[in-house]
């Protein structure tokens, strides 16, 4: 009999700076969009980092941590004096920052808050370029970005996300209903991805399903307890690395837990929590029964992956306060 699976060391973590976007891709993962908030404040970010950094020198590991969102840069002051506290604080450098660049709308302000990033200690930039953002997000902002970026701190240290679309960009906005459907299918197929929060809407449904019995078995304990990578919110929501929506425990004065307390009563009683406990047994397949009960029904067109079975049936608990200490916040399940 194979031993029972045994949760990570979390060794990557991103700080989810806040829910808000200037842009509404029909592929994001945590809902961002205008109308969004849920903002994490200078203290919370350095009290987490330094929790991740802890949790992992006592399992003798390096963190590295990320800032992501939402757009980080929609508050430029906060994100740098979350890099000026974090520095101050004697944490690691951040590893990276993610972006859309819809803020790089003129080389003088670009190339001044690159500068201002590499002298806080930033190693990386991720500029977000796709079919998705390129919806809301002028390309010649990402060119710029990019072409800056190379500047001032070399081209290693600059990751688009996808080059191959950057190189050869498509105008979404100029595109009939039907040309962005098959722009969306074209790019999955280029690029797979997770098909959760507002991908399991509007994407989703665009590519070939199958009933929800082709994902009987299909388990997720990779993605749950073998994933080094989780994600952290302003509310200290501890997320699986590519299953925002999916709440691990919560950090934070609210709970009086830190990160590391938080891998501890994971590791030491995973299937204490409900969606982790039925993901890792039998994957979103197991999360069918309960549904069920309260009157879930499937999509007659049949679900794109397992990833958009699971969402799906969240979405549906969600909205019954099943498990909300498990399936939330409402920020990841709002429209």
């Amino acid at each position: 009999m194979s031993a029972p699976p045994q949760l990570a060391v979390w060794e990557f973590a991103g700080l989810y700076l806040t829910y808000w976007c200037n842009s509404r891709c029909a592929f994001c993962y945590v809902r961002g969009g205008p109308d969004r908030g849920e903002e994490m404040s200078v203290a919370t970010a350095v009290r987490l980092w330094r929790e991740l950094e802890e949790h992992a020198r006592q399992h003798g590991a390096k963190m590295r941590v990320h800032l992501a969102g939402g757009e980080p840069f929609g508050d430029w002051t906060r994100l740098v004096a979350v890099l000026r506290a974090a520095r101050d604080a004697g944490l690691a450098p951040v590893e990276k920052i993610e972006t859309n660049a819809g803020w790089a709308t003129d080389d003088g302000l670009t190339r001044a808050r690159l500068e201002l990033l590499d002298a806080l200690g930033m190693e990386r930039l991720v500029i977000s370029c796709d079919v998705f953002h390129q919806e809301f997000v002028a390309l010649e902002c990402v060119q710029r970005c990019v072409r800056c970026a190379r500047e001032v701190l070399g081209r290693g240290r600059v990751i688009v996300r996808w080059w191959d679309f950057f190189q050869q960009p498509i105008d979404t906005r100029a595109l009939t209903r039907e040309q962005r459907e098959a722009a969306f299918r074209a790019a999955l197929q280029q690029h797979p991805d997770r098909l959760t929060g507002r991908a399991a809407e509007q994407v989703a449904p665009l590519l070939p399903g199958q009933p929800a019995e082709a994902y009987r078995g299909q388990d997720c304990a990779a993605e749950l307890l073998g994933s080094r990578h989780v994600h952290i919110d302003a509310l200290g929501n501890i997320f699986p690395g590519t299953c925002s929506g999916i709440i691990l425990g919560q950090a934070g004065p609210q709970t009086g837990c830190s990160v590391g307390a938080v891998w501890q009563r994971l590791a030491t009683d995973w299937r204490a929590q409900p969606v982790v406990a039925a993901l890792v047994a039998g994957g979103s397949y197991d999360l069918l029964p309960v549904a069920r009960k309260l009157g879930y029904g499937e999509l007659p067109a049949g679900y794109a992956s397992k990833c958009h079975l699971c969402a799906h049936i969240r979405q549906f608990l969600f909205e019954r306060r099943v498990w909300p200490e498990c399936i939330g916040p409402p920020a990841c399940y709002a429209p």
